[in-house]
């Protein structure tokens, strides 16, 4: 035995040490396989936390009781500005119908009565005006199934019930809308809202006459009834010359005979000034060398927003509104102002002038009318009729 151990201890040693070491090598396998399964069982079944709230007695406190929690005093206040797609639980909030794309949207796009500026609706994008107040008395009996805006008892009395708002059923220029407002009759030419309602003033200014010129004054005689003075004035197309005094005799320019009478000095200047009027009227329209000379009278422009037309006429001219079918308005220009662009006519042909104020058009019937100018003689031919030209 003893042999064998020397002669072989150095491989028993080194089986021993062998055996050493495969038990601490899987020691160690068995120490890393717990941690790691200690690890997956506390992810897996990781400790509850402690509680973070305080527990509630909802059958005991009284305020969380059914009564007290959708209670008036804690309701929702509807009329609320800040509130006004907001409602209680599932009741719904007020919509509206867009009158452009026809989608429900919230009622509190359409500004509220009496605001001035325009609402948006989130669908299209457009514009969406003030609510208007409307007397309830006045809407009892008054449906409208086809939702137009024209209750159906009025369109019943004229039997209107397929047309449109937009419709001209007398071909008197006013739609349904418009005779429906007014309370016309709708199918009767004669009936509707005066002309003169739909007439603005788009322009106003002073007007040159065209191919006068003063050139010179010849002062060097005393009295100023024997100064010679010297026109410019076209007639048949061409510049000529007139001369002429002061009480004197006439002169023509452009068909139109002239007298001169009177002559004054600026007394700034020292400049002469004749004054000239046309013959038959009473007027003093001054004159100044080599400058233009403009009629005293503005001239003023009007827009007849029915028809997208305007037409110029002078201060004291008359002009006609209509037809002998529709009905004819005459009127006079009585006076205008340049600065603020309105005019004053009067009704010619009454048992008493009736003085009305015409007012500056608004940008949109402005812009509108100028598209609509741009369409052709056609669209001008068919809406001559209500507004004729000045007289």
């Amino acid at each position: 035995m003893k042999k064998i151990l020397s002669a072989h201890y150095e491989k028993i040693i080194l089986a021993v040490l062998l055996i050493v070491f495969a038990a601490l090598l899987y020691y160690q396998v068995q120490v890393v396989q717990q941690v790691q399964n200690k690890e997956v069982d506390i992810r897996v079944n990781p400790a509850p936390k402690p509680s973070d709230y305080e527990p509630i007695d909802f059958a005991g406190d009284k305020k969380y009781r059914m009564e007290n929690v959708f209670s008036e005093r804690l309701a929702i206040d509807l009329t609320a500005d800040t509130n006004q797609n907001v409602t209680e639980m599932m009741a719904p909030y007020a919509l509206a119908e867009c009158v452009f794309c026809h989608t429900m949207i919230p009622a509190s796009c359409y500004p509220a009565i009496g605001q001035t500026k325009n609402g948006k609706c989130p669908a299209c994008g457009k514009a969406l005006a003030p609510r208007l107040k409307v007397d309830e008395d006045e809407l009892l009996g008054k449906a409208d199934l086809n939702s137009n805006g024209i209750p159906d008892e009025w369109e019943k009395q004229y039997t209107l019930t397929d047309s449109m708002p937009e419709s001209d059923e007398d071909s008197d220029g006013f739609t349904l809308a418009q005779e429906y407002k007014a309370k016309t009759d709708p199918v009767d030419p004669l009936s509707h809202p005066k002309y003169i309602s739909m007439l603005y003033v788009s322009a106003v200014r002073q007007q040159r006459i065209n191919g006068l010129e003063l050139v010179s004054v010849d002062d060097t005689k005393p009295d100023r009834k024997n100064w010679a003075i010297t026109f410019n004035v076209l007639r048949n197309q061409r510049k000529r010359s007139e001369f002429v005094q002061m009480n004197v005799g006439t002169f023509k320019n452009n068909n139109v005979d002239y007298s001169v009478v009177d002559i004054e000095d600026d007394e700034k200047t020292q400049e002469h000034i004749v004054y000239i009027q046309r013959v038959g009227k009473i007027e003093r329209i001054p004159c100044r060398v080599k400058q233009p000379v403009y009629d005293p009278s503005p001239r003023v422009t009007f827009l007849n927003t029915l028809t997208g037309r305007t037409m110029s006429t002078s201060v004291g001219s008359n002009f006609k509104l209509g037809t002998a079918k529709t009905g004819e308005e005459l009127y006079k220009v009585v006076s205008a102002d340049t600065e603020a662009k309105t005019a004053v006519v009067e009704t010619v042909g009454g048992d008493a002038p009736v003085a009305i104020t015409v007012p500056t058009a608004p940008k949109e019937a402005a812009a509108a009318s100028s598209a609509q100018t741009a369409t052709g003689a056609a669209t001008q031919k068919a809406d001559a009729p209500f507004l004729n030209q000045i007289k």
